[in-house]
């Protein structure tokens, strides 16, 4: 594993990296999801759902934002994708992402439940479609679906 470290100067040494400020302490099991939505009661709601699962969770409020992410070097196990945001929407963070070499699951989640837009998410390279409001047990679906869900939700 590589370490990253930074000089500071006015310490004179060297330092380990900031933690990102999104991110949540990773999960002794090291499983990582990236949340991207603009709404913040939206990821209050997942962000609440992922640490009963002790699943870590880096947040994003548009497209752009998590196309960075990856291309920072940071890799996830589930991606969960709104469909409408501002500066990059869904599926075009989701075409850039797949054009980039992500192969991590990209689940899209919209209050659009009409088909032109599922297809028009699933076109893009997302693996699934989830209509919203995303409620517990939808949310258990996605994470044993894709392999986070480890059964123990109650410890």
């Amino acid at each position: 594993m590589h370490r990253l470290l930074f000089f500071s100067a006015a310490a004179g040494s060297l330092l380990p990296p900031p933690p990102p400020m999104a991110a949540l302490a990773i999960s002794s099991c090291g499983r990582r999801a990236l949340l991207v939505d603009d709404n913040v009661i939206n990821r209050m709601v997942v962000r609440k759902l992922m640490e009963e699962q002790g699943i870590a969770l880096e947040e994003a409020e548009n497209g752009k934002e998590a196309v960075e992410l990856v291309k920072e070097g940071r890799v996830f196990d589930l991606i969960l994708m709104d469909r409408e945001m501002p500066i990059m929407d869904g599926p075009q963070a989701t075409k850039q992402l797949r054009s980039l070499g992500v192969t991590t699951p990209i689940v899209a989640l919209s209050a659009d439940a009409m088909q032109s837009d599922k297809d028009s998410f699933l076109q893009a390279g997302a693996d699934d479609f989830v209509e919203k409001p995303l409620n517990i047990d939808k949310f258990a679906l996605v994470l044993t679906k894709y392999g986070l869900q480890d059964g123990q939700a109650d410890q």
